[in-house]
């Protein structure tokens, strides 16, 4: 049976991104022999598409031809999921609704990426670690997994995410704890500032952005808080026990004792209770079981200390591969590294903030400063070994690449500090400023010559007793 009508749709397909507009010029042919009245919609748009018909009715008699033109503008927010949408033209009387035709049409949606990223806090002020809320959103047209990172311009932060990564479908979001941790400042307040990103797992995607800043407390400033708050504990204590002393002073010089002959009486000691001889009665030597070198050396106490519980460790700075290090790379063997060329001005290294193992042209390796970017450059920049808090060194040997051109400064837990030429620290003499807390190796001044890079090979490390 011959229809009553003929429609086409031109385009017959089309491709389209969210906010696009598109036009579609439906034309319609009347078949029967009445005079028709032929209206146009479009089914299986995506939610929020807005469409508009001009005109809205077509009034064709018999054999007669006429073009509807329909115009859809597709959603911005939130974006149609990307795909493919089968359209339906569906033109049809306005009388008899058994008289209709439906025509398909493809639209292709592309997809669109809308990473968000936001830390919570922004701004984090802490010691040598802190920690973040990341929260990200996917703003997007289509499923997304988005891998996590941050990064500072110093190269001097480690960031870790737990999760390191999360799959999010369009118009969700997610959260995951960040925590950095860098070395701490010397002196001043040093503010890191950190850019967060989650990159998409697609070739060629823009990977979402986002802020924040860590500041740090300089090293110095939190140790002389940790002092003060110790010797203001002392002074309380002294102060508890020096008051009730000077008040039985008081009273005893204000109420002196009625029998006077009481008061200068000797003490009568019991019989039973033995006298201990006065230190005047005593003999100029002690008995050998009293003498404490032997207490101190017998077999009970060596068995509190097994042999070789205290013994010294080295620890071959040459061990990690040619290259720029991370600041824990030597975590496992209780200090951090890096370059510091604060303490010496280097032309040209002003950025040198990190240690590299490198490989010189007698086959020689050693660590070294170093540019972040390039381990090739800025060898002369100072290198700090800074132990862990908690946990100084009770003595140490650095052991350079050659001799007698380096020399290191030495801080200690007491906070005072030493200069080394032989670039040893014995172990009577840290443990009587509390340990050590960091070494900063430093070239020798020489007059004239060019100066050394700082080249070191190992370290020989024994710990605080």
């Amino acid at each position: 049976m011959t229809l009553p009508l003929r429609v086409s749709v031109t385009p017959e397909r089309a491709d389209a991104s969210p906010g696009d507009a598109l036009t579609f010029d439906v034309t319609v042919r009347n078949a029967s022999d009445i005079v028709e009245h032929y209206g146009v919609e479009f089914l299986g748009l995506p939610d929020g598409a807005q469409v508009r018909t001009e005109p809205d009715v077509a009034k064709l008699r018999p054999s007669e031809s006429g073009t509807l033109t329909v115009r859809i503008t597709l959603p911005v927010q939130p974006p149609a999921p990307a795909g493919t949408y089968v359209l339906g033209a569906l033109v049809r009387s306005k009388y008899r609704h058994d008289v209709s035709r439906c025509v398909e049409v493809p639209v292709q949606l592309a997809s669109i990426e809308s990473i968000a990223v936001k830390a919570i806090p922004e701004v984090v002020t802490g010691g040598r670690a802190g920690r973040y809320t990341v929260e990200v959103s996917n703003g997007g047209n289509a499923p997304v997994r988005l891998y996590l990172a941050a990064t500072d311009p110093e190269r001097r932060v480690i960031a870790t995410f737990e999760p390191g990564w999360v799959d999010l479908p369009p118009g969700t979001s997610a959260q995951a704890l960040l925590t950095v941790q860098a070395p701490l400042p010397w002196n001043r307040e040093k503010q890191r500032a950190l850019t967060i990103t989650a990159t998409p797992d697609l070739p060629g995607a823009t990977p979402g952005t986002g802020n924040a800043s860590f500041v740090q407390k300089p090293r110095f400033a939190s140790k002389f808080a940790k002092f003060a708050g110790i010797a203001a504990g002392v002074l309380v204590l002294a102060a508890a026990v020096a008051v009730p002393a000077l008040l039985m002073a008081r009273n005893a010089k204000d109420d002196p004792p009625q029998n006077p002959a009481a008061a200068t009486a000797p003490v009568v000691v019991p019989p039973t209770v033995p006298v201990q001889p006065s230190a005047a009665a005593q003999p100029s030597q002690a008995p050998p079981s009293a003498a404490p070198s032997e207490a101190a050396s017998s077999p009970a106490a060596e068995e509190e200390q097994p042999p070789g519980a205290q013994a010294p460790r080295r620890v071959d700075l040459t061990k990690p591969k040619d290259g720029v290090l991370a600041s824990d790379t030597f975590r496992d063997q209780g200090f951090l590294s890096s370059a510091d060329p604060g303490s010496i001005s280097v032309p040209g290294c002003e950025n040198a903030t990190a240690t590299a193992v490198v490989t010189d042209a007698d086959q020689k390796r050693f660590l070294t400063s170093a540019n972040p970017d390039d381990a090739t450059k800025c060898h002369s920049v100072p290198v700090l070994l800074d132990f862990l808090q908690g946990a100084p060194a009770g003595g140490l040997t650095v052991v350079p690449l050659t001799k007698d051109t380096l020399e290191m400064e030495v801080g200690y837990t007491d906070l005072s500090r030493t200069t080394e030429p032989s670039l040893a620290v014995p172990e009577d003499k840290a443990k009587a400023r509390g340990g050590i807390d960091f070494v900063l190796v430093r070239p020798r001044s020489q007059d004239g010559a060019a100066t050394p890079p700082v080249a070191l090979t190992e370290l020989v490390i024994t710990p605080l007793r």
